[in-house]
């Protein structure tokens, strides 16, 4: 019997440092990709470039049409930012969905919303996935692995649409089919839904 013990208890202290070294080497090669240095830095040069050409091509033409500047900036919180992408990672994961990314888009707040501030540009964030080779915004609350839900299918739900996932969205823009007008019609009529997508930063001007 005394055989066979020390050959186990040798078997199991192997075991348990090798799934520690396994454990400790997950950790740092974690660690290493989370604190990498990110490949889309910019150059000043490049951030005073870009600026000025916003300034000189983007600025007249919004404060002229607008009658004030529109906002610059926006704010987001480092806790805001993490916990964001966070549950995105986690609500897709436990779908079976690889998330891709997020999109950043441009929208503005209207004089009747009840959050926000009226009339000024925000951004919104829409959590994207791979689909036929194309990063697709996406509703992870409604989507299964089996069965993905894009964001166009959603927004068309309520009338609108969303034509910036492809270039044959954007280039079949001026074509409504008839239930996307018979949704925008019963627009007040439906229920609505808390999406995955978020907003609510800080904004700069006016604040």
């Amino acid at each position: 019997m005394k055989n066979y013990v020390l050959p186990l208890m040798a078997s199991a202290i192997l075991c348990l440092v090798s799934c520690s070294q396994d454990k400790t080497e997950d950790v740092l090669a974690e660690k290493t990709v989370k604190t990498a240095k990110p490949q889309n830095l910019l150059m000043y040069k490049e951030m005073v470039a870009m600026l000025e050409h916003y300034d000189e091509t983007r600025k007249p033409v919004l404060e002229k049409a607008l009658g004030y500047e529109d906002t610059r900036v926006n704010f987001y919180t480092i806790e805001t930012l993490e916990t964001y992408l966070a549950y995105m990672k986690r609500i897709s994961e436990e779908k079976g969905i690889k998330l891709t990314g997020i999109k950043i888009v441009s929208a503005s707040y209207p004089k009747k919303m009840e959050r926000g501030t009226p009339n000024y540009q925000t951004v919104m964030f829409m959590p994207t996935t791979n689909i036929k080779g194309e990063n697709i915004a996406f509703a992870p609350e409604v989507s299964t692995g089996n069965k993905i839900v894009t964001m166009k299918e959603m927004l068309g739900s309520y009338g609108y649409n969303w034509i910036y996932d492809s270039k044959e969205d954007y280039e079949n823009r001026n074509n409504f089919p008839k239930s996307l007008k018979e949704n925008f019609l019963k627009r007040g009529e439906k229920l609505d839904e808390e999406s995955m997508s978020g907003n609510l930063g800080q904004l700069a001007p006016p604040h």
